[in-house]
This record gives structure tokens, C-alpha cells and sequence, in this order.
């Protein structure tokens, strides 16, 4: 008998509340190490506000949960607020890269000096020639050409899609278990859109011996993303879980409204022929 994967992420009823309202409600999720999910939903769906959750980026007191375990750690934890781990838990533990990746980058820092910032943040390398090879290697990581060029380089310099893998490469910084994609292909061309699709393929493939494998949680309402890159896929509307399932099932045969507008939306046709 193969033994089961541990639990990364172990969520039970999760609620957040934000400005007196309630946006997610009773929203459980078990996500194995290992596993590429998708959170798909139109816009007001919840699925950035769970991503946030789980990155606990939202203010002290708006979740609370029956269960909330994200690498071992409480998110609800009344001693362990953002503000005093955030730091560990923003990097060894989750990742988070940002829909805006141009409003996450200064536009009068460099992106040497921004992934140098990040690494000196999380305690990684002792010397500024240590912190610039291992800036330097995570630009390797995302597959940017001429990474001692873009060193030096500002956020407007770079292309759409260079400062998406920017993004992804400060999310990367402390080497974290869980790699949280939000929109990372809202506002890239189809061929931008391919690209990244690939890259987050490849950063998630099976670790190699000595490596921790590398969870991914992808934000998006583009199904065809999710089709490409993700082993499961969890349907949103309104703050609730409305369909899941393995992504080649959903696909094939979607029950839910929502899903089906989500299919069309994105140019997917159903199939019964999916996971066939």
C-alpha cells in the first residue's frame, strides 16, 4: 500500500470577514505536499481572499476557522500574528506572487536591489556578493535570460512578462512549501500566458533527492490555465465551494452553472473525452 502524502495546507471551516462582511464562508481545503491546485471563480468569488488567508496577509482577527494549518503553523493563532512571524512564515512557509507584479516592484529600486532587499529580510546570505548569487540563481530559477543585465535594470525596463517571473522569483526568495500564483497571467498576451503556464509546471515538478517539493496554489479565473497546470481545480462563487474535483473530471463533464460560465468565459469547450 502507498503511503498517503502529509496535509500541507489542513483547512476547516474558514470564514473571513472584511469590513463587517462576511466574503468567504465554511471553506475546507486538504492540499497534499506536492499538488497543483487551482481557484478558479469570477471576480467576488473569495479565491484571492482565501489565498490571503492562507498567506495571512489580512488583519489580525478577520479569519477564523475550526482548523487552519498551513505547514504546521495556526493561522488563527492569537500568538502568532503577521506581524511577528511574517517574515518566516511570508517566506519559508508560503510564497506569494502578486496579480500586480509592476505594483509590488519600487520603481526607483533595481531588481538586484529588490531581491537583495527580500533575501536580506528573510536572513539569507551574510554578504552582499553571497545575497546577489543567490538573486541571481532564483532569476536563473524563473527562466530570465541575461539575468546579469536585468540585475541592474528597473521595473519599466522589463516587459510584462519579465516582471511576472520577477514577481515569482521574489515569492521564491526563502524557498518556500507553498507557492501562491495570484492571476500570474491577468494581464499577459496568450503567448505571455503559455510561457508562464510552462514555467509554473516546471517549478512544481517532482523534487529532485535532497530537494523539498515545492506545493503550488493557482489563482485564476482562466480555466485554460487551470487545464494546463493544475491536478485539481475548486470552483468558486460567492465565498463558497460550488464544484471540485480532479481538473480533467470538472472539465469533462462540469455540473455547476458557475463552472460552465467559467468554461465559456475562457474558451473551453467541455468534452467527455477529457481524462479519457
Amino acid at each position: 500500500m502507498t503511503a498517503a502524502r502529509p496535509w500541507l495546507v489542513d483547512i476547516q471551516g474558514l470564514s473571513v470577514q472584511l469590513g463587517g462582511r462576511a466574503i468567504v464562508s465554511d471553506f475546507d481545503l486538504q492540499l497534499p505536499v506536492g499538488e497543483r491546485l487551482a481557484l478558479v471563480g469570477g471576480s467576488g468569488s473569495g479565491k484571492t481572499t482565501i489565498a490571503r488567508a492562507l498567506a495571512r496577509l489580512h488583519p489580525v482577527g478577520s479569519v477564523q476557522a475550526k482548523q487552519a494549518l498551513v505547514g504546521g503553523v495556526d493561522l488563527c493563532s492569537a500568538g502568532l500574528h503577521r506581524q511577528q512571524t511574517g517574515k518566516r512564515f511570508s517566506g519559508g512557509v508560503v510564497g506569494y506572487a502578486f496579480q500586480d507584479s509592476y505594483g509590488t516592484l519600487d520603481p526607483l529600486q533595481t531588481i538586484g536591489s529588490a531581491l537583495c532587499e527580500v533575501l536580506a529580510a528573510h536572513g539569507l546570505g551574510n554578504h552582499p556578493s553571497e545575497r546577489r548569487n543567490l538573486g541571481l540563481a532564483l532569476l536563473h530559477r524563473v527562466e530570465l535570460a541575461q539575468a546579469q543585465v536585468l540585475w541592474t535594470r528597473y521595473p519599466h525596463e522589463l516587459s510584462g512578462g519579465q516582471r511576472q517571473r520577477v514577481g515569482l522569483a521574489l515569492a521564491l526568495a526563502a524557498d518556500p512549501d507553498l507557492l501562491i500564483a495570484d492571476e500570474p497571467t491577468s494581464s499577459l498576451d496568450p503567448h505571455l500566458s503559455r510561457a508562464i503556464a510552462r514555467l509554473l509546471l516546471h517549478l512544481s515538478e517532482p523534487a529532485t533527492a535532497g530537494t523539498k517539493p515545492l506545493t503550488l496554489l493557482l489563482i485564476t479565473h482562466d480555466l485554460r490555465l487551470a487545464e494546463v497546470v493544475a491536478q485539481q481545480t475548486m470552483v468558486l462563487a460567492a465565498g463558497r465551494v460550488v464544484e471540485a474535483g480532479s481538473t480533467a473530471a470538472l472539465f469533462a463533464n462540469p455540473v455547476h452553472a458557475a463552472t460552465q460560465t467559467l468554461l465559456t468565459a475562457s474558451g473551453v469547450q467541455p468534452s467527455g473525452s477529457h481524462g479519457q
